[in-house]
């Protein structure tokens, strides 16, 4: 899309007002051609998440994505999945297995919206400090709780650690420096 000029010269005006610093005409240009671009990409994602959610009045409970419709990251587990193995509801695309999980009451839907109510293996090594074999250990002893996800054929694939669930876990481990 080209820009005007007109939309050009507001930008700079816009820009050394905001920032103090003034833009040649083609550093403007191109500045603005970026800010147009991003505008394009959230107008196609909202156009996207409207059609999904008007989909949603047929088929209530949520449905799974086409092939068309590319690769996504799942909200919970992270591993990458399109078409059938990608399932959309109110709370984002999941992976059929998390679906399940949701599902079967394994974790609760509110994971997928608020990253502050859990946690993953990953944070427990980073955050943490703590080594996989004592997250093992800690597990072992009912010292953290972790609620292992698992494929249809029961094999675990995936570990949530709800907050709730790890108070105490995260009073007494949280100020710890990772020894690595």
């Amino acid at each position: 899309m080209l820009l005007s000029d007109k939309a050009v010269q507001e930008f700079k005006e816009i820009y050394k007002k905001e920032y103090g610093i003034e833009l040649s005409d083609a550093e403007a240009t191109e500045c603005g051609h970026r800010v147009v671009s991003f505008f394009e990409i959230l107008i196609g994602e909202d156009k996207v998440e409207s059609q999904r959610k008007n989909r949603l009045e047929k088929e209530p409970q949520g449905f799974s994505l086409d092939e068309s419709e590319g690769s996504y990251n799942c909200r919970v587990c992270s591993r990458a999945v399109s078409g059938k193995n990608a399932w959309w509801d109110l709370n984002g695309v999941k992976c059929l297995d998390c679906q399940r999980n949701i599902k079967a009451g394994a974790i609760p839907a509110e994971i997928c919206q608020n990253d502050r109510i859990w946690f993953q293996n990953w944070q427990l090594q980073s955050k943490f400090g703590l080594h996989p074999s004592t997250i093992r250990k800690l597990r072992r002893e009912g010292v953290l709780c972790g609620r292992d996800l698992e494929r249809e054929d029961k094999i675990p694939y995936f570990t949530v650690y709800l907050v709730t669930e790890n108070e105490d876990f995260i009073r007494k481990y949280q100020n710890k420096k990772p020894q690595y």
